[in-house]
């Protein structure tokens, strides 16, 4: 929770980092940069700097690493819209090149638009928890491999969010979006037996887990002697899942791509559907919010 803001309003609280976001345009000299409206450039993909434009940037004298983990905290503490371009900056840290650091830089644009952004989370007591998956097939240009993004929302407030890339490759979207199931299933296990302890989850009741890939679906539905002839090297992963459903532990639900609260965490997506997931997550600017006066606040530092 350190330099991180709490605003107390009427039936809410938010979280802001805007203090820190401010010393960090500071840092990099971008406090006068002009925004831009997403964290990177839609539907694009880094790719690894060639040997000679490497040396190049290595020349300029950069803390990559450094400036990466700077964000890497926003990302995980109070803003999930740059948990995918973290991820995707990260992929560089040892041999980056002057492409990536544009890229970094496109991140802090986008800070300087909505630095003033929170997590506002309400106080509800009736919402089930929710879960989104989804994952991204062979988002990497160069090797292939997919990303798994996924979220978990508890009354109605979003608590848990990951972007990871995917230590194998996969050869199918259903696989790709299986493996992300799997990943957060074994997330879930953690949150039930989490909210068991506290009390505040009724442990006989399914986790409802949105998916927008009826295939991967499917599969985990299936009987376990059918339907893996094409995922039977990822074995384990099917009959971890399908025991959960057998014990009722999740429940699959399709949901429409569209709908895919997850989509964000998975890759670099154009303005009105990142607009859109924001909103529904409650990871709004001043502005968003009617330009609500803050009521009271303290800073943790």
């Amino acid at each position: 929770m350190l330099g991180i803001k709490i605003i107390h309003e009427k039936n809410s609280i938010t979280l802001s980092q805007s203090h820190y976001i401010d010393s960090l345009l500071n840092l990099y000299r971008m406090s006068n940069c002009k925004p831009v409206r997403t964290p990177l450039v839609p539907n694009s993909h880094l790719s690894m700097a060639s040997q000679d434009k490497r040396d190049s940037f290595e020349k300029l004298g950069i803390n990559y690493c450094s400036a990466v983990g700077t964000l890497s905290y926003l990302s995980s503490a109070t803003q999930p819209d740059l948990s995918y371009p973290v991820s995707a900056l990260s992929q560089f840290l040892e041999k980056p090149g002057i492409e990536n650091w544009k890229a970094f830089l496109h991140v802090l644009k986008y800070l300087k638009g909505t630095h003033n952004m929170g997590l506002t989370y309400h106080g509800n007591n009736s919402e089930a928890p929710v879960a989104y998956s989804d994952a991204d097939w062979g988002n990497c240009r160069v090797t292939r491999q997919s990303v798994t993004g996924y979220l978990i929302k508890l009354f109605d407030n979003l608590i848990i969010w990951k972007t990871r890339k995917q230590p194998t490759v996969s050869l199918s979207s259903a696989e790709a979006e299986y493996k992300s199931l799997t990943d957060l299933g074994s997330e879930l296990m953690w949150f039930k037996q989490f909210c068991k302890e506290i009390n505040i989850l009724d442990e006989d009741k399914a986790i409802v887990v949105h998916e927008d890939n009826q295939g991967c679906i499917d599969t985990a539905n299936s009987d376990c002697n059918t339907n893996t002839r094409r995922m039977k090297h990822i074995d384990i992963q099917l009959h971890f899942i399908r025991e959960m459903i057998e014990d009722k532990k999740i429940e699959l639900l399709y949901t429409p791509t569209v709908d895919m609260l997850a989509d964000f965490l998975t890759k670099s997506v154009c303005r009105p559907a990142l607009r859109r997931a924001m909103k529904s997550l409650r990871l709004l600017t001043k502005e968003d919010k009617g330009g609500v006066k803050e009521k009271s606040s303290q800073s943790v530092s």
